[in-house]
């Protein structure tokens, strides 16, 4: 029976007794606790928390909430990343201080986060504007400029002419800056460079290891990384150098029949005077530096080049001379910066010549050729002393025979991290007299960013402007020492937050080695999906930068990755102000309270999968009605005695719940929650039971039921119990027979209980030593009809 409640005064009744209380702080690492370390990507303080950041962290909170609940003890942190242009451009556009800016969104972003009434360690918070916090960050960029890690080097940079700054790649998206829409120039430019290429295997190799890690997830990263093992070979030119190519088929050199250069490529310039048609080459570089990096490459794309007249090269396999070509889809920074084109042998390559009536030469025996996925090999012809041979046994003979080096290429880059903006980390670098720079010793750190800034972007880095900075510099260094005047880009500050939650009070380190090892690795870290090739990379490197000087003593900071779907308008389209379909959470939670609101977003579908789910106003009335029938349990259905079919389904639905929350299929628990409440309408419950379904129902509806609970009189607060654990003696379950298929092909049987969820047939399966014996492959899908049939795709 329904009984409305004022969830206004109950929620802000428990967040403030919680917040008392303290109820869910930390403090030290009890170890003969479990540990449950939760981390959700720390937000940025734009001053109003939008629905999804309450589908971040407010559904992340009924697994938080459930760990605690089943005895251990659970870090779940919260802090801010509030460097950054956003922040910098949000603060001009009001004309404030981005320091005045992001206090003020940050503690109105508190209040917010805290209306959730999620159970944040609040003891373990911290910043990364707070000069505690970048003091490490600046402390670690010493580490890794004194070894090497960090260097001042050019490169190819995106230029946002609306930013007045460089971005990263990955903020670039169709030729535009993400944060401003202009159009990206290319240009190179000087820059600070971390090494992330050097650790380039690591990334890969470690992926591995990662094994709760989504496989999607991990073959994102690994085609960022883009690894490819092939040959280095040098091209002689015409003009009496060379131009060396990388390769992963020096197997098909016999069937090079033209060479193309990146238009950046440093030769280019170089002999600018030998190439006749000078003009239409200078035209299409200017054209190209309009493009960004992802533009140029698509595979649609049609291909487009100059040849180069007056230039040619040489194929070192046979002598012949060859065209060379510049081609915007040939990167300057990715391998050489030049190709060596087969024509016959890969599409791009083939539809360049026909364009440009390039002579085309089949090197490999149509008649032996072998398909594989990504490349084609088989006997080959027209090769000189190698016709007959594999082509996979020729990779090496040829490349040797020519002199070439066999090695790998990356398509990841390092990583630029200096901006020329005002609000970020200050560089920790000093430059002698002379022009080199040096590391600011430890004792100068925090190296503050200076206040008399006029920080409106022309180009010029704001940093370079403050008289402060410069006569700081002199005065601890001495007369004639300059600073570096740019700031670091924001993803550096949140490639190391997790260690920092750790010892967020501690000013003689970053992070304890006893705390290092009383908390990592992360068990689970919930984030978006926009970060898979951003952060999450970025992060990896840093931890293993860390690592390898000794820092450290985990290789990879996240034990398993979660990535959460996409919250739709009501209209099924991306949230945005312009289509009017935005979801304001805090009229949502004035209107029918946090739990609700917490609730229906962990109802819209199973937390961990790749998906998108539209706001449904009828679901969420329908999550409040549901609240308010449970609210009217007490009044009208608790009894002195209860039948066996109510106890019966109390523990299966205590069996389902507790394990469709470790699954985050916080959906499907809330609808076994929905059947007890239905039945115990119906058939009513004994108190004992009543109490029972209370400490499950409090992950998801904290607030409503505290108050339940404390209705019970019960003194002690419910997020301090133990989560219910099923009595299986109580449940009669009926047998049943599932038929298991490989591949299609029946297999043969497996015998679970009635209604088993597939992942339980599953692990009967794998539990079965013949049918075990035959998944051999990698599993690619799970076709499952209940009680009757299971089939698993191997490859």
């Amino acid at each position: 029976m329904h009984k409305k409640f004022d969830h206004i005064s109950i929620e802000q009744k428990w967040q403030k007794q919680w917040k008392e209380q303290r109820i869910y702080d930390v403090g030290t690492r009890d170890k003969k606790r479990e540990k449950e370390y939760i981390l959700v990507e720390w937000p940025y303080p734009s001053g109003n928390l939008h629905i999804g950041h309450w589908h971040a962290f407010a559904v992340v909170d009924i697994y938080a909430r459930a760990a605690r609940m089943k005895g251990k003890q659970v870090l779940f942190p919260i802090g801010f990343d509030a460097f950054g242009l956003p922040a910098e451009n949000a603060a001009i556009k009001h004309g404030k201080n981005p320091d005045i800016w992001t206090t003020e969104n940050i503690t109105y972003m508190t209040k917010q986060l805290e209306s959730m009434g999620n159970s944040f360690s609040w003891d373990k918070t911290t910043q990364s504007t707070d000069p505690e916090y970048y003091k490490w960050t600046q402390w670690m960029f010493t580490q890794f400029f004194e070894n090497d890690i960090a260097y001042r080097g050019t490169a190819m940079v995106n230029w946002c002419p609306g930013c007045n700054t460089v971005i990263a790649n990955e903020q670039v998206h169709n030729g535009l800056c993400e944060r401003s829409g202009d159009e990206i120039i290319r240009k190179e430019m000087p820059q600070w460079m971390l090494r992330i290429t050097q650790f380039a295997d690591a990334l890969i190799d470690d992926l591995d290891t990662l094994t709760e890690w989504p496989e999607y997830i991990k073959e994102a990263q690994r085609q960022w990384i883009g690894r490819s093992r092939g040959a280095e070979i040098d091209f002689p030119l015409s003009t009496g150098d060379s131009v060396t190519v990388f390769t992963t088929r020096p197997d098909t050199l016999y069937g090079t029949t033209y060479l193309v250069l990146a238009p950046e490529h440093d030769l280019v310039q170089k002999h600018k005077a030998s190439i006749k048609n000078w003009d239409a080459v200078d035209a299409y570089i200017r054209a190209t530096a309009t493009k960004d990096d992802v533009t140029r490459t698509k595979n649609e794309k049609e291909k487009t080049g100059v040849c180069l007249i007056g230039i040619t090269a040489v194929n070192p396999a046979n002598g012949e001379s060859i065209p060379v070509y510049i081609a915007d889809y040939v990167l300057k920074a990715y391998g050489t910066g030049a190709i060596m084109a087969v024509p016959a042998h890969d599409e791009r390559d083939f539809a360049f010549a026909k364009k440009y009536n390039i002579n085309i030469i089949s090197v490999i025996d149509s008649e032996t050729i072998d398909e594989l996925p990504t490349t084609r090999v088989g006997v080959l012809k027209n090769s000189g002393p190698y016709d007959g041979m594999h082509s996979e046994q020729a990779k090496k003979a040829i490349a040797e025979h020519v002199g070439g080096r066999l090695t790998n290429t990356y398509r990841l880059r390092d990583w630029s991290i200096g901006r020329q903006r005002y609000w970020g980390v200050p560089i920790p670098i000093v430059y002698s007299p002379e022009g080199v720079p040096h590391s600011i010793p430890r004792e100068h750190l925090p190296w503050h960013l200076p206040t008399d800034v006029d920080f409106t972007p022309t180009g010029e880095p704001p940093l370079a402007k403050s008289s402060e900075l410069k006569e700081r510099t002199e005065r601890i260094f001495g007369e004639g020492w300059t600073p570096e005047v740019e700031t670091m880009d924001t993803f550096v500050d949140s490639s190391w937050y997790y260690l920092r939650y750790l010892d967020t009070h501690n000013n003689e380190t970053f992070c304890t080695q006893e705390n290092q090892d009383a908390w990592l690795p992360i068990d689970v870290y919930f984030g978006g999906s926009e970060h898979t090739t951003m952060h999450l990379l970025y992060s990896r490197f840093w931890h293993k930068a860390l690592y390898s000087l000794g820092l450290v003593a985990e290789t990879e900071p996240y034990r398993k990755r979660v990535n959460r779907g996409l919250v739709l308008g009501p209209d099924g389209n991306k949230m945005s102000k312009s289509k009017g379909n935005v979801i304001d959470p805090d009229a949502q939670v004035t209107l029918l309270g946090a739990d609700t609101v917490k609730m229906f977003l962990a109802f819209m579908g199973p937390y961990g999968e790749p998906g998108s789910y539209p706001w449904d106003v009828g679901g969420i009335a329908g999550i409040r009605r549901f609240l308010e029938r449970v609210n009217g349990l007490h009044e009208h259905k608790i009894s002195t005695q209860e039948n066996t079919e109510t106890t019966q389904l109390l523990q299966k639905t205590i069996q389902k719940v507790t394990s469709d929350i470790m699954l985050y299929k916080f959906n499907t628990a809330i609808s076994a929650l929905m059947i007890f409440v239905n039945h115990a309408e119906q058939h009513g419950l004994s108190h004992d039971s009543y109490q029972t379904f209370l400490r499950m129902l409090a992950p998801f509806a904290p607030h409503l039921a505290e108050e339940l609970w404390s209705n019970e009189g019960n003194i002690t607060s419910i997020h301090n119990e133990l989560l219910p654990v099923a009595d299986v003696t109580k449940i009669i379950t009926k047998r049943t027979t599932i038929g298991v298929q490989i591949n299609g092909k029946m297999r043969g049987t497996v015998e679970v209980d009635t209604d088993a969820p597939e992942e339980v047939v599953f692990a009967t399966v794998t539990q079965d030593s013949l049918l075990n014996s035959r998944l051999t492959g990698e599993v690619r899908r799970v076709v499952f009809v209940p009680n009757k049939i299971i089939n698993i795709i191997v490859q």
